[in-house]
């Protein structure tokens, strides 16, 4: 197919998140980038009011599509497989992006040929306590070790074709080995140094709930682009070391900074204020 030049396809997977799924469209329809298609696809819902979201939407800059559940990986594929853009935004369906994030993204990838990814800063939502995600994006040396990327980001197509597409097999991560899929293809990830992305934090988010399999994870990461971790294995290993010896200075440095038994006595209040 030949792809819209300067047209976004918006893929978003939905599994029973229709609650929050108006509101991720309301932040597509609100951006200044003109020209885009909305493609949801619901990933096996079965909650009644998800389904009735669903068959609730109308409006012709959207398309619903329903498939078998087969996690994020394959309802991604599914829908950019649907699309006609020259560019991809994913969108998950309890999220949503400031409504500049597409104009000055895709102003980014029309300017600069060799960048396949434009990310951006992250703002958490939702819960109590506020937390952010710098990502510095980059090469694909820096995505080794940690995830560089938002996965909600805008991508050329063809980043989707170079990397093989996403990982099905994954659940979890996988967003960082797509990022290594592509970047390990000469493309480069471009962050945006403002908060053009809300994260919604609930207690069922994917992020919490994959953690606990981070080691497996990161072990199928290695193994699914083992030419390129043997290629910087020396990088790879010094930058570990260089984190732990980080962790264990900053370790150190806060057991000298907590008072002594001794001060306690002499000033018992100042001691129970500084371990609050």
């Amino acid at each position: 197919m030949n792809r819209q030049l300067n047209f976004v396809s918006v893929i978003i997977p939905c599994y029973n998140h229709g609650t929050y799924l108006p509101d991720a469209i309301a932040s597509i329809f609100a951006q200044t980038w003109p020209d885009y298609e909305i493609i949801v696809v619901d990933d096996g819902s079965d909650d009644p009011q998800t389904l009735k979201v669903l068959e609730e939407i109308k409006d012709s800059r959207v398309s619903v599509h329903h498939t078998p559940n087969g996690h994020l990986s394959a309802a991604r594929n599914f829908g950019i497989r649907q699309s006609r853009g020259e560019f991809i935004l994913t969108l998950d369906a309890d999220d949503k992006f400031a409504p500049d994030f597409l104009e000055k993204a895709a102003g980014v990838l029309r300017e600069k040929p060799r960048v396949g990814v434009v990310t951006c800063f992250v703002r958490t939502f939702g819960s109590s306590s506020e937390e952010t995600f710098l990502p510095e994006g980059g090469g694909v040396t820096n995505f080794l070790l940690k995830n560089n990327c938002c996965g909600n980001a805008l991508f050329r197509h063809q980043c989707w074709v170079d990397a093989g597409g996403y990982d099905e097999s994954m659940r979890g991560f996988e967003d960082w080995n797509f990022w290594i899929g592509v970047t390990k293809n000469n493309w480069t990830v471009h962050t945006i140094p403002e908060f053009l992305f809300h994260y919604r934090d609930t207690e069922g988010s994917m992020s919490k709930s994959i953690q606990a399999n981070r080691p497996d994870l990161y072990r199928k990461i290695v193994s699914n682009h083992v030419e390129v971790f043997r290629e910087y294995v020396v990088d790879v290993l010094y930058a570990k070391e260089e984190k732990i010896k980080y962790l264990r200075e900053s370790l150190l440095r806060r057991r000298n900074s907590r008072p002594t038994i001794r001060s306690f006595f002499r000033n018992p209040i100042t001691l129970i204020k500084s371990w609050r």
